[in-house]
């Protein structure tokens, strides 16, 4: 299993942080390599949702199924895939007076059918470039949205 963390601070309010990453419709706009989010649907444990995904990893194309499996709000997220590729990604938010902490950690297991076509030194290090881009595109597409409300 591998981990990439990651942390920034996003100069917009904590609410509106979570309501953005919480539905899974935003995703396509801030992760590069994703490719479509369908069949969106509410938990039944919780508020959070279901949802089928396309994704490209190092060039390859998964589809698999998420689900929320914590949700607090305003305070955590946490989205598990175990059809398509195995993944646990973790959202922490820490309000702050204007701003907000935002913590992400992505727990995943490389695919075989990719090991076998690549090095996975350059895997892992694909993916850590794609999070640091989505932690940025966050960051910029909630601040934008704040200086322009």
């Amino acid at each position: 299993m591998q981990t990439i963390t990651r942390d920034i601070l996003v100069n917009a309010s904590v609410d509106r942080v979570f309501d953005f990453l919480v539905d899974p419709n935003n995703l396509p706009e801030v992760w590069p390599n994703m490719i479509e989010i369908k069949n969106v649907k509410k938990s039944k444990s919780n508020d959070g949702f279901n949802f089928s995904w396309a994704y490209k990893m190092s060039g390859m194309r998964f589809e698999g199924k998420s689900e929320t499996v914590e949700y607090i709000p305003y305070e955590l997220l946490v989205i598990k895939s175990n059809k398509g590729l195995e993944s646990t990604i973790t959202w922490r938010f820490q309000p702050g007076a204007h701003e907000t902490h935002l913590m992400l950690k992505i727990e995943f297991e490389i695919p075989t059918s990719l090991k076998n076509r690549m090095k996975e030194e350059i895997v892992i290090q694909e993916n850590e470039h794609e999070v640091d881009a989505m932690i940025q595109n966050v960051k910029t597409r909630l601040e934008l949205e704040v200086a322009y409300a």
